[in-house]
């Protein structure tokens, strides 16, 4: 059954997908990765159809679900980011033209000092 227009927008959560990913900073939700299907339920919708995903919040306060391939995932963990800490996709592109390609993720955290701790916290 159609949906009207109005209502189709409001409340409706937004998919970030590799292409539209770059270039943004994000703030993680939650340090959970969901596969597609927990992604279609939580949102009722009949997409994402595959992959990993996180939730995360975009630059404007809005929560979002952020494609989560396997490079992304590793920086994060090797980042060691937190919960509500922002993060920068400086750059989230596959190495190749084949479906299977690994994706190349260079990622920054504009909240972190020098030293790599975010500011404001004691060590």
């Amino acid at each position: 059954m159609p949906k009207d227009l109005s209502d189709s927008v409001s409340g409706s959560t937004e998919l970030v997908f590799p292409d539209d990913s770059t270039d943004k900073t994000y703030r993680l939700r939650e340090r959970s990765v969901y596969d597609a299907e927990e992604v279609r339920s939580e949102i009722e919708s009949d997409i994402p159809q595959y992959g990993s995903w996180i939730p995360v919040e975009l630059e404007d306060g809005e929560e979002a679900w952020l494609t989560a391939p396997s490079a992304l995932r590793a920086a994060l963990v090797e980042g060691d980011v937190r919960p509500g800490e922002a993060f920068h996709i400086d750059r989230m592109e596959k190495e190749g033209l084949d479906q299977s390609a690994p994706y190349e993720v260079t990622i920054s955290y504009p909240e972190r000092d020098e030293d790599g701790r975010q500011a404001g916290l004691k060590a």
